[in-house]
């Protein structure tokens, strides 16, 4: 029992406060504090918080349980223990503190050796508690592995101690052809079996953690530089021709990045060079041919304009700085006319003005505020949309964008299975938009089915660049395919590029799919596109994104 406990005695009772001190000191606790009502007990604890108070049940004004209560509701109080001691002794009285959080419920007077059992249990689950804490603030719980703030404090070591060092942040990818569960246990089981493979290949490894969902870190000491690095990297993960292969059939599309650091080298903190690190190794594709890469610590400052990004946007999107804008799409096969439009988020900067969002979610698509944002995107639109209704086309559709990510989150099902009406559902269509790999393809079509079981159309965004590729389309299920503007520009002098853009609006036709063809900005291209038969285009030369009392003027 360690008795450099500080206890806080709340009663309102002059004697009983006087006889509990005194029994505590007899028991050899010196770091004693009291209070002589509910109101004065609590501005107490918040001063200087106890590691236990005992509370009076029955004290006029705030009462014990009220006192208790309040505790449990603080962010600052709610882990202080509480023995609950009264000259009532209820059973329902007992049965409510100990349901709102109390330790034990001790009837007055207290006898000596029970007050000396009960504070030394509280004192042990208090220990047992913290050493809980400080395992799992250095472990992932579900791995065993340490954590990114164990490798982080591991690093900043060896730093300081001047070693030179590599950190090597690998992700671990899932496709459409590799059986990455998204149940988080089985999630944990691969990473385990991949810091295992890693430490029994490479002896060198220092550290492997768990840096985030599906990534690891390795620290490496006294690391070797360049390509020879690469190799080690490749060999330990089975990438090259006569490594074990065993890692790969079971760990899944692998990509690393290695982020070094030296004395004599950039000036770089530790928690900088393992965002480097991690950042770029989950740009990297997992099909391509260089999947182990050098991170260059020069891209710190791209790291810092993004973190700098990143908070400016978070706080725009508290102060509501947001707007979504729309673009109209037109059906050109006759006279132009507008058959649906596209919800574009703008971002009103107070100092840079109206950006667009190539101008910012670069430096947010791998952080938890996509999804806060991609969700925002969703309610707004959805709103605009039920609005409108009413008065729109029965074939009218508003095309909103969202990433896989936040798809497969559930956050945007969520909203819109408790959101859309039905009168809305027929004019939504949900835009899967993905410069980068979609990292969860599993929920990825489970969410999307899901979406147009709720009667939401389906579309598939920038199709023939990137990710969003050919291998996209037979594996999602889609209803409509957007062509990038790339497809578009000079078409009209271009017959390879005519009979490229030809081939892929007779193979969407051939798949049942509705075809948008985007960035149409001459009246050369349009022509082109009617002599092909495609059937919708988006783009500036009809016209362009407005916000939404200027785009309702327009449609109407």
């Amino acid at each position: 029992m360690s008795l450099d406990a500080r206890i806080l005695v709340v009663d309102d009772d002059e004697n009983s406060r006087f006889m509990l001190r005194k029994r505590l000191k007899q028991l050899g606790f010196q770091h004693l504090a009291e209070a002589h009502d509910g109101v004065t007990g609590l501005a107490e604890a918040l001063r200087e918080p106890p590691d236990i108070m005992l509370l009076d049940v029955m004290m006029p004004g705030t009462d014990g349980v009220s006192v208790l209560r309040a505790m449990r509701e603080d962010e600052q109080l709610r882990n202080i223990s509480v023995l609950m001691i009264s000259a009532h002794d209820t059973l329902a009285m007992a049965a409510q503190c100990i349901e709102l959080g109390a330790e034990d419920y001790l009837a007055k007077p207290v006898p000596m050796p029970l007050l000396r059992a009960r504070i030394s249990s509280v004192l042990e689950r208090r220990r047992l508690r913290a050493v809980e804490h400080a395992f799992l603030s250095h472990f992932d719980a579900q791995t065993g592995l340490p954590n990114r703030a164990a490798l982080l404090e591991r690093t900043e070591r060896m730093m300081a101690s001047g070693r030179p060092l590599a950190l090597i942040a690998v992700a671990c990818n899932n496709h459409a052809n590799i059986a990455l569960g998204t149940d988080e246990g089985q999630a944990a089981a691969i990473l385990r079996e991949l810091a295992t493979h890693v430490t029994s290949q490479w002896e060198q490894v220092d550290t492997v953690a768990r840096v985030a969902e599906n990534m690891l870190g390795w620290l490496i000491p006294d690391a070797q530089t360049g390509q020879q690095l690469i190799l080690e990297v490749q060999s330990a993960l089975g990438m090259t021709p006569h490594a074990s292969s065993s890692v790969n059939s079971s760990m899944h599309a692998l990509t690393a990045s290695i982020a070094m650091w030296s004395t004599e080298g950039t000036v770089i903190e530790a928690a900088e060079l393992m965002r480097l690190a991690m950042n770029e190794a989950s740009r990297i594709d997992p099909l391509g041919d260089e999947r182990v890469i050098l991170a260059d610590p020069a891209l710190r400052t791209r790291t810092r304009t993004a973190l700098a990004v990143h908070q400016q946007l978070e706080e725009g999107l508290e102060r509501g700085e947001l707007e979504l804008y729309f673009q109209p799409i037109f059906a050109v096969q006759s006279d132009p006319r507008p058959v649906g439009a596209e919800a574009l988020l703008r971002w009103n900067h107070p100092q840079r003005g109206v950006l667009a969002p190539g101008a910012f979610l670069d430096a947010i698509e791998h952080t938890p505020l996509m999804t806060r944002i991609d969700a925002w995107v969703m309610e707004r639109a959805i709103a605009s949309l039920a609005a409108w209704s009413p008065g729109l086309p029965s074939m009218f559709r508003l095309h909103v964008n969202i990433t896989a990510r936040s798809l497969a989150s559930g956050r945007v099902t969520e909203i819109l299975t408790s959101n859309l009406s039905e009168s809305v559902r027929k004019h939504l269509a949900v835009e899967l938009t993905e410069r980068l790999y979609v990292s969860d393809m599993p929920s990825c079509v489970a969410a999307l089915q899901s979406l147009r079981a709720l009667g939401v159309h389906v579309a598939l965004d920038d199709f023939g660049t990137g990710f969003s590729s050919l291998s996209h389309v037979s594996l999602l299920p889609c209803d409509t395919m957007k062509i990038d503007r790339s497809f578009v520009t000079g078409i009209g002098a271009n017959m390879q590029m005519r009979r490229l853009l030809e081939s892929m609006v007779s193979m969407a036709r051939s798949l049942g799919l509705t075809v948008i063809v985007e960035g149409v900005e001459r009246d050369d291209e349009l022509a082109v596109l009617r002599e092909l038969g495609c059937p919708f285009v988006q783009g500036y030369l009809l016209g362009q994104p407005r916000p939404e009392a200027d785009f309702l003027q327009h449609l109407h």
